[in-house]
């Protein structure tokens, strides 16, 4: 396979407590993600809570990023590194893969990971190797920052607007009021943020 976008995930603090709560959560929102998201070779576990799937595009590759880290929280924060080249079969009996695209995917995620180790960039977790586009590096950290302020309430409503639901649909799946739903969106400028993932991963 050429030009895919390869998407590795591991878990932010995977050594911490409730291991099965935590992997029971990255199970269902593995389901929403494939389920969501179309994938060349859908998300499926590699090595303890690392996970791993192949996508036609970057903006696809982003999609399934953003819905699994939104679907696995409070439960689960994860990192993502995004390769962008070649996947080589080398044994189809096993699942076992190669190429450049699965280098620079565990790049990026070194590359993540190395960065938010510094205090002003705390908040990062994704990455893509093998594309050059500034703007679309500088945008995914703001997104991401952003995603870091929010509290797990929250995410609810974000993932209901990423969904088209209307604010009815949201609060009644949040169990909330209207208005109390509309103060969520307002006071975490939860509209923008929704416009940049849908621009980012071509939602």
């Amino acid at each position: 396979m050429s030009n895919v976008a390869a998407l590795l995930f591991d878990v932010v603090g995977s050594r911490g407590r409730a291991r099965d709560a935590r992997h029971r959560a990255l199970l269902a929102a593995v389901e929403v993600a494939n389920t969501l998201v179309t994938a060349t070779d859908p998300l499926r576990f590699t090595v303890g809570d690392e996970l791993q799937g192949i996508y036609p595009s970057v903006p696809d590759a982003l999609r399934a990023a953003y819905t699994l880290r939104l679907a696995a929280s409070p439960e689960a924060e994860l990192r993502a590194g995004i390769g962008v080249g070649e996947v080589t079969v080398i044994d189809e009996e096993r699942g076992i893969q190669d190429g450049s695209a699965w280098w620079h995917a565990r790049e990026a995620i070194d590359a993540v990971r190395e960065r938010a180790a510094d205090p002003g960039y705390r908040g990062l977790r994704t990455a893509i190797v093998g594309v050059e586009d500034p703007f679309l590096d500088a945008t995914l950290g703001l997104i991401d920052a952003h995603l870091a302020r929010l509290r797990g309430t929250t995410v609810g409503t974000l993932r209901g607007l990423l969904e088209g639901l209307s604010n009815s649909e949201i609060a009644q799946r949040e169990s909330i009021s209207e208005s109390a739903n509309s103060q969520r969106v307002i006071n975490n400028d939860l509209r923008p943020l929704a416009d940049a993932i849908r621009a980012v991963s071509g939602g």
